[in-house]
């Protein structure tokens, strides 16, 4: 794509277009350069655009309500008659206040309950276990020549040779280093002397008045530990015939898969404490009646009664209100011109007619009309004004009542008992039980039993085994002199030596005031085991040069040195041996745990004694001091005011006008017609190089324009942002790569 897009941008230089308006054959680039291309291209027609408005609806006018206004009137009505009260003047009354014990002050035992705190630990409820795949031994045959080695007397085979490693290998698989054989030597225990600060007398406190109360103990404390001595016992050997392993044992290993017992357990969750309750101290219960009001006379008005009379007064004038229609419209639509016509080339065929091989040499230019273009508009128009009608509202009326006496009021007399009142009062007992004394008077100590759940977990009851069957080796007989007893040691046990201190130990804590007698201490030197006593083993020559090691300086080896027994150090055998044996490989079950939660006691239950102060209350009794009597008091006729609503002025209409509403279009007027370009300079094919092109979309991005991805190939997003760059920034239109453009994008 990109190749022929050069192609024919390079073509353009030498294009002579014929058209239906008789182009000149040699309409050639003037004053060319050698080297340079050119181009000529078509420039579109070119148009202005304007906007225009219309009239969308018709300007009209609404009609706004002003209601009517209404006042109001008042008027007052007899709503009741006056009358006459006789208004009751009570017995008055001194007051005689004392103050009388009711509680005596006692003490009040408060139970302060144990406190605990919740622990969260992970239980296991199924142990962790393996389970066994069995993989089966494979076999091998092989001749080779078994180094047997050997030592001189007084010495002993610290291992056995390995052919693979090519060392001396003991019982536990790490390499013999130095000589194969040894021989023990007794290295004697060190002990070296210390010197450590201990507690004479302990930190106590004294107290001002209780002094505090020790004891003497008497302890012993080691001076030197024991240790041990080593004697070494040599070793001891012996000549025998033993069976050389010509075919390993092997074993066929069946998996018997581990079972699960389930276990009951109990666990604490909550620790065992002590419940109290308080023993509060008792109260006796004396009652006593006491005169608090003398007995006097009380007057009792009967009061007027009235009769009811209802009567309707007018509320609301009856009046108009005015009710507004509002405006109607009508649409229509015009068809208007927002496009000129105009003309524009099109390229047509190839002439047939044509002299040149090129067909490109002879293209046709059709001139085309485009026709006009037109956009219909809706508009509305006012069809019926807005207009107003009339409604009535009909007066309203309300009923009101009023009272006239029927009975006036009256008094009688009553007798008035004295009043009087029985008086309580609390006496001090004693607790209703005690102990010795301290709180244990006050409370009540019960035991709270700890709490414990049943947990039941999986534990394993029998591990997954394998069955073994014996395959037997098959051996043959050689003798040879082996070691009947290793070389070792005897300890001998030197016991540790203890020397006697005194020291002084608090037995009673001193009471009330508090100080601090310091810790005392006395310093004292012990010997102790620096390194306890051991054996080491000392390098023996060899007359046996071990395989792979010939010629090599060995420092243990003694030409002279005889084999215990006269042996031989080397012996041919023909063995099978176990290539990968039988085994087993082991799957990890892992254990599976729950979370349980329970409660530890972080401080008991106590009690604390509250002073409680004695109670007492006021008491108050009332003597006659004035007797009750009557003074009659005039009621006033009750008048009620009625406000009934009166129409002001009549409701009324006002006129607003409504603004015509516009919509605007945009029409486009040719200026001129599409035409020819003039020759321009462009970037030559040979110079159209890809980094040009990254360069060119590049640049584009900088400047704000889309030219797509980085991609160097000018596709139809690059050659739309070159254009739409040459119409912004006022540049010849219609050929991506005229130098001009590259240079007003920066391209060099």
């Amino acid at each position: 794509m990109k190749k022929s897009y050069f192609s024919l941008l390079t073509k353009a230089a030498t294009l002579s277009l014929v058209s239906t308006v008789a182009l000149a054959q040699n309409d050639l680039p003037p004053n060319a350069v050698s080297g340079k291309c050119y181009a000529k291209c078509l420039k579109p027609a070119q148009f202005t655009t304007k906007t225009e408005q219309y009239v969308a609806k018709e300007a009209g006018k609404t009609l706004s309500v002003i209601p009517a206004v209404m006042g109001t009137e008042t008027q007052s009505m007899l709503v009741k008659e006056a009358s006459k009260r006789l208004e009751v003047i009570p017995a008055t009354y001194k007051a005689v206040s004392e103050q009388v014990l009711v509680k005596e002050a006692g003490k009040t035992v408060t139970v302060v309950p144990a406190v605990y705190k919740t622990e969260t630990e992970t239980v296991m409820v199924k142990e962790a276990s393996k389970r066994l795949e069995v993989v089966p031994a494979a076999y091998r045959t092989a001749t080779e020549q078994i180094f047997m080695g050997g030592c001189p007397a007084g010495s002993y085979l610290a291992g056995s040779w390995d052919s693979g490693r090519k060392a001396f290998l003991r019982a536990d698989g790490s390499e013999v280093t130095g000589s194969p054989c040894k021989k023990l030597d007794a290295v004697p225990a060190v002990l070296k002397a210390e010197t450590e600060q201990y507690v004479a007398k302990a930190a106590s406190k004294t107290y001002t008045v209780v002094p505090a109360v020790y004891k003497t103990e008497t302890e012993q404390y080691m001076t030197r530990p024991a240790y041990s001595r080593l004697e070494i016992i040599p070793a001891e050997y012996k000549t025998t015939s033993e069976q050389v392993l010509v075919k390993e044992a092997s074993k066929v290993l069946t998996v018997t898969a581990a079972t699960y017992k389930r276990v009951t357990e109990q666990r604490l969750v909550k620790e065992a404490s002590k419940n109290l309750q308080a023993l509060q101290f008792g109260y006796k219960t004396v009652s006593e009646n006491v005169l608090v009001k003398e007995a006097s006379k009380r007057l009792e008005v009967i009061p007027a009664t009235y009769k009811t009379v209802t009567e309707q007064v007018l509320a609301k004038d009856a009046s108009t209100t005015l009710v507004t229609t509002p405006p109607v419209y009508e649409t229509v639509t015009e068809r208007i011109k927002i496009r000129d016509e105009y003309t524009k080339y099109e390229r047509g065929k190839a002439d047939p007619g044509c002299l040149s091989a090129n067909p490109d040499d002879c293209r046709i230019l059709c001139l085309v009309t485009i026709p006009a273009e037109y956009k219909t508009i809706t508009k509305q128009t006012l069809k019926v004004p807005a207009g107003t009608r009339e409604q009535t509202t009909p007066a309203q009326y309300t009923t009101i009542t009023k009272q006239v006496v029927d009975r006036p009021a009256s008094v009688r007399e009553i007798d008035v008992p004295a009043e009087y009142r029985t008086f309580t009062k609390q006496m001090l007992v004693s607790p209703s039980e005690g102990g010795s004394g301290g709180n244990a008077a006050f409370a009540r100590e019960t035991e709270v039993t700890a709490q414990y759940e049943t947990v039941t977990r999986e534990v394993l009851d029998q591990a997954a085994r394998v069955s073994e069957r014996e395959i037997p080796a098959e051996y043959s007989t050689i003798t040879r002199t082996v070691l009947a007893r290793a070389a070792s040691t005897r300890e001998v046990a030197i016991p540790a030596e203890y020397a006697t201190v005194t020291k002084t130990v608090l037995v009673k804590d001193a009471e009330v005031r508090e100080q601090s007698i310091p810790a005392q201490y006395a310093t004292r030197t012990k010997q102790v085991v620096a390194s306890p006593a051991t054996s080491r083993e000392m390098d023996v020559p060899t007359p046996c040069v071990a395989p792979g090691t010939e010629g090599t300086s060995n420092p243990f080896y003694s030409r002279g040195a005889s084999l215990a027994g006269g042996g031989s150090c080397y012996k041919t055998v023909s063995k099978q041996l176990v290539a990968t044996p039988a085994a087993t490989r082991e799957v990890e079950i892992p254990a599976v745990y729950a979370t349980r939660t329970k409660q530890v006691l972080v401080s008991p239950a106590t009690t604390r004694v509250i002073e409680t102060p004695a109670q007492y209350e006021t008491r108050t009794r009332q003597v006659v001091a004035s007797a009750a009597s009557t003074r009659e008091v005039e009621i006033p006729a009750e008048y009620r005011t009625v406000t009934k609503t009166v129409v002001k002025s009549a409701a009324r209409t006002t006129e607003q006008t409504i603004p015509a509403e516009y919509g605007s279009y945009t029409t486009t007027a040719k200026q001129s017609d599409n035409s020819y370009a003039e020759w321009t300079e462009v970037l030559c094919d040979n110079k159209l190089t890809t980094e040009k092109i990254i360069q060119i979309q590049r640049a584009l991005k900088a400047k704000g324009y889309d030219p797509g991805p980085i991609d160097d190939v000018i596709g139809p997003r690059t050659k739309a942002a070159i254009l739409q760059f040459q119409k912004d920034n006022n540049l010849a239109v219609g050929n991506a790569l005229s130098l001009e453009t590259l240079k007003a994008l920066g391209v060099q």
